[in-house]
């Protein structure tokens, strides 16, 4: 174990430490400090940094719909039909959707009636 690879994972421990006792509110840090034989000042930008993070990031409850979409993505479980899928998609997506499915709808049965026509025009010749 080379010297250098020691002090960072010295440093290492003693930051883990530090930031358990900033998790679990233990305020009595320079404890902590003094068992790894460092100056609180040497560190002093370290627990600032910490106790920056521990009050800026606060946990977030996901919702039970992400919840439950993470789980069926992650187990591969299978989805509804395509009805299901659609019903995810944004408001935009799904007006799109719905007019390209109106539009082919038309299409095909514009075609239809004009191959009917074209029928009964063969047959009274």
């Amino acid at each position: 174990m080379t010297p250098g690879s020691k002090s960072e994972s010295h440093l290492h421990d003693l930051l883990s430490a530090v930031t358990d006792a900033i998790v679990s509110d233990d305020r009595d840090l320079d404890r902590i400090v003094s068992r790894y034989a460092l100056s609180r000042g040497e560190i002093e930008g370290f627990l600032r940094l910490i106790q920056g993070l521990h009050v800026t990031l606060v946990g977030v409850q996901p919702s039970r719909r992400f919840a439950q979409r993470l789980k069926t993505d992650l187990l591969g479980a299978h989805q509804g039909g395509v009805i299901q899928r659609v019903r995810y998609l944004p408001p935009r997506v799904q007006i799109a959707a719905g007019v390209a499915l109106l539009a082919g709808f038309m299409l095909l049965s514009r075609r239809r009636l004009r191959l009917a026509d074209g029928n009964e025009i063969s047959v009274a010749s």
